[in-house]
């Protein structure tokens, strides 16, 4: 999913609510929940999670500031193992405000992913804890995979 600018985010909101790869935020505010359910789009298909926008998926934006930007990087360094995320600040017309997303690609390989030591799964538009058996059996995919390509020649 590609979205650089108002008119792709526009779409978005238009097309779909929040799903198993969409999530809203209004603000960084709830950046703790955002990285929760960025972990849980980790441990799925990937997925994106904007803030600036409403529960009633109406743009609002918000100011971004250099403490923002460093709280939201602290956060993706929270995330384990370490995780590719797309950052993208996208300016709304005439305001000084800005849409903030977050965009994760599918990472199968990588998974299970935990945020501050947790893991998180999506079921639908539910973020909730992995529970440890989910959790071990991907670690065991993991290290499967990992072994299995260790012994490519």
């Amino acid at each position: 999913m590609d979205i650089k600018t108002l008119d792709d985010i526009n779409k978005l909101i238009v097309s779909d609510a929040e799903t198993d790869s969409v999530e809203y935020k209004e603000t960084t505010g709830q950046l703790e929940r955002g990285m929760e359910t960025l972990c849980a789009f980790l441990n799925k298909d990937g997925g994106t999670v904007l803030f600036g926008i409403n529960d009633k998926k109406k743009v609002i934006g918000q100011e971004v500031a250099d403490t923002t930007k460093r709280n939201i990087a602290d956060a993706i360094n929270r995330l384990e193992p370490a995780a590719a995320v797309q950052i993208t600040y996208i300016p709304i017309p005439n305001s000084k405000k800005k849409v903030i997303v977050l965009h994760v690609e599918d990472s199968r390989r990588n998974r299970p992913f935990s945020y501050k030591g947790r893991p998180y799964m999506r079921v639908e538009s539910v973020t909730s804890t992995m529970p440890q058996s989910k959790y071990n059996e991907l670690l065991l995919k993991r290290e499967e995979t990992r072994a299995w390509l260790g012994n490519i020649p």
